[in-house]
């Protein structure tokens, strides 16, 4: 069966997109229902996921059992623990299904052969894996200087689709708050909307 490579993965990977019909072979479909693990944290990523349809959740455990959340993925969005997909060492972090997800899965071994046979495919995902960086650094500079109010109102401005699709205790995860304290935050501001 024929599998169509998603228009954003397109465009952000030509190389892959010029070659798809070669190559397709190599991603398998997966489809997962909502709180699947695909990845524990101490276990070493064996693949690479390009999400079709759903969403995926990276997070920790700290040593204090408080769970923390690096990134929320939807639809188009390539996903792995890079550190340890490209490294081979356990991995830090866990990667989950928020909601039944569909998947295209590239292991190791195929994206090492899609390196050797296509180098240009690892230029592409070097650029987007610099984007992803500059968009965590970015985040963190902005968790330091924000208040828990202004994390809230920035995620409600640059990713409202969160909101929609995630459920509020793992936002609060996200953000670096309690639930109750994201509770408070959207109620407050809630009050101080004005009626349209």
């Amino acid at each position: 069966m024929a599998i169509e490579l998603p228009a954003y993965l397109r465009a952000k990977f030509p190389e892959l997109a010029a070659h798809w019909t070669s190559v397709q072979s190599k991603f398998k479909t997966a489809s997962i229902p909502a709180q699947t693990t695909l990845l524990a944290a101490g276990d070493v990523a064996t693949n690479l996921y390009l999400i079709v349809q759903g969403s995926l959740r990276m997070w920790r455990t700290t040593a204090s059992g408080r769970d923390i959340t690096f990134q929320f993925f939807f639809e188009n969005q390539p996903v792995a623990s890079f550190e340890s997909f490209y490294l081979q060492r356990p991995s830090e972090s866990a990667i989950t299904s928020l909601e039944p997800t569909t998947l295209l899965v590239l292991s190791r071994t195929d994206f090492d052969a899609l390196r050797q046979t296509y180098p240009e495919f690892e230029t592409s995902l070097n650029r987007w894996l610099c984007e992803r960086f500059m968009a965590y650094r970015q985040r963190v500079y902005t968790q330091l200087q924000s208040t828990p109010t202004g994390r809230y109102q920035a995620l409600v401005a640059d990713n409202p689709e969160v909101l929609d699709r995630v459920p509020l205790h793992e936002i609060a995860t996200y953000l670096g708050m309690t639930p109750v304290s994201l509770s408070r935050i959207r109620s407050r501001l809630g009050r101080e909307t004005p009626p349209e």
